[in-house]
Formats: C-alpha cells, structure tokens, sequence
C-alpha cells in the first residue's frame, strides 16, 4: 500500500510538468509557458509573473525548433473559435477622463443672416460665428473587460459654449442716432449612455494601446440667450431633448501599470426637431421644419486619462 501511494505521489509532479506547453528555440531553451496561438510568423503564449499575472509574449517561428501544446485544457479555461486561449485582462475596470475642445459641424447660415439683418456688420458676424463654433468638452466613462479587448460600460460627457458681441443699429436713417445693442449665448449639451470598448495592444509588452469606444444614449440640450437693448432685456430659454450616439478613438501609453496617457479624437452626432422655448410670457413648444433641425453635431478633441483596476 505504501509503494502505491509512494507511486502516486511522484506521478503529481510529472502530471502538473505534462500539463504545460513547451515551446523549444534553435539555441535549445526549454520555455515551459501556455501556448494562446500560433501563426506562420509567431508564436503567441504567455507565462506567470512574480506578482502571480500572466504576462502575454511573442515569439518568431524562425526562433523555434518545435513546440508541444498539451492535447487537455482546464475546464474552465475559455477559448475562441479557433480553439485558441482568450487572454485574460490582469486589470478588468477601466475609468477614465477625458478634458479638451470641441468644434461644432453643424451650419449657421440662418444664424448669420438673421445677425446680418439684425444691423451687425460682417466682421462682428463673422467674430460671433467663431465663437459659437469652438467650445469645450469633459466626458468621463468606465468601462469593465469581459476579455483582453472588448469592454462595456457607460459614457458620459459635457460641452459648453459661450459668446458674446456688441454691435450698433441705426435706428434714424436721417439722423445719425444709433440703438447699442449686447447679445449672449451660453449653450450647454449633456450626453449619457452605455458604451462599448474595444482594445488592442500595439506593442508585445503592452506599453501602447489602441481603444475604440462607441455609445448611444440620451442627450439635454440647454440654450441662454439674452439681448440686451437698452432699457429693455429680452431673455430667452431653449431646451430640447434626443437620443444621439458618439464615436471616440484613443491612443494611450502606460507609465506604469495602472494608468495610461495619452490623446482621443470623437465624432458627436444628434439632431433636434422640437424646442422647448421659455421666455418672461412662458414657454411653448416649437416643432422644427426640416430645414430648421438642429443639428448638435461636433468633433471632440481631448486628453486621455485612463485608471486601470
């Protein structure tokens, strides 16, 4: 009985040894590690770090002599199609901030001409457009990975605009009497919605990352505008609500393990057919005709500032 139990004992080591992949190089180095894939050009396979991580690597096919994957897997390993091992994510949660600029897409001929009309002059014009078209934008999103390279999560994010101009009306075409005339804007534009991430890793230790995030979801448009003329002051109140989807790609770089760095470029599209408007006798509803719509479209430019957990 003690030679059986003897027996078993010394077989455990060889069955944990047997169940390792085995990658052997032309210098005849033994890597004992788990093969993920293997190509014409490399092998894919990772090993255990000290902190107990598996750490993905690479290797040319021109580097190895031959190779032997173990014919069983663990029960609760998880493959993709092709039978080949999903990496596993060391760091699942994804939370990032994202400050920068925006510029919005969408026309402003009626704006122009209604200024025009209104007694501005082509340059104050021209100074007010520039205003309403650059503003700023924050967004925040977190996101978990169900595998190395796809996530879901939800997004959020704000953009703000502001702009102000003063200008002159003639108000006598005989006398050369003139009406001052003070006119602003604030625009603010809420978005949230759940979002979906998808990442890819451009180097083999996993320094730089690719990420691409797209969303669909709610968005609040609110819009100030007040004109002062004079001894009166007319204030007006514009809010609407849609639905709307945004698109981002990020590039980010690992200073160390736990953060990434680096820039996002996004695309901002929704589009209004109805306004509330408020002003001092109420507010009414205002359908939008087709040529009206607002359009809240706009491209987003900002830091990339992710925190990986």
């Amino acid at each position: 009985m003690k030679k059986i139990i003897v027996g078993l004992l010394m077989l455990i080591p060889l069955r944990i040894v047997s169940g390792q992949d085995k990658i052997i190089t032309i210098q005849h180095d033994t890597i004992h590690c788990r093969i993920i894939s293997v190509s014409s050009a490399h092998i894919h396979y990772e090993q255990k770090a000290e902190n107990g991580y598996m750490i993905g690597k690479f290797i040319p096919t021109e580097q190895v002599l031959t190779y032997l994957r173990t014919p069983q897997r663990a029960k609760n390993d998880s493959y993709d199609r092709a039978g080949r091992q999903k990496p596993k994510p060391a760091r699942r949660w994804l939370i990032g901030i994202h400050p920068g600029g925006s510029y919005t897409l969408a026309s402003t001929v009626n704006d122009e001409n209604g200024m025009i009309e209104a007694g501005m002059s082509q340059s104050q014009v021209d100074n007010y457009i520039k205003q309403i078209k650059h503003g700023w934008n924050f967004s925040g999103d977190i996101h978990y990975l169900l595998s190395d390279y796809f996530a879901i999560g939800a997004r959020y994010s704000l953009f703000t605009m502001s702009a102000q101009q003063d200008f002159a009306i003639k108000i006598d075409d005989y006398f050369p009497e003139f009406l001052c005339v003070g006119m602003k804007e604030k625009l603010n534009i809420h978005y949230a919605g759940p979002s979906i991430l998808f990442r890819q890793w451009l180097d083999k230790n996993q320094k730089f990352q690719l990420i691409e995030t797209v969303s669909a979801g709610y968005v609040h448009y609110r819009c100030e505008e007040r004109m002062d003329l004079g001894l009166q002051k007319v204030n007006l109140l514009a809010e609407g609500n849609t639905w709307g989807a945004n698109a981002v790609l990020s590039i980010g770089y690992f200073p160390v393990s736990w953060l990434s760095i680096g820039l996002n470029a996004g695309f901002m599209y929704a589009r209004l057919t109805k306004i509330d408007l408020s002003t001092i006798n109420g507010t009414e509803t205002v359908k939008l005709v087709k040529n009206d719509y607002e359009y809240l479209t706009r491209l987003d430019y900002s830091l990339n500032i992710r925190f990986h957990f």
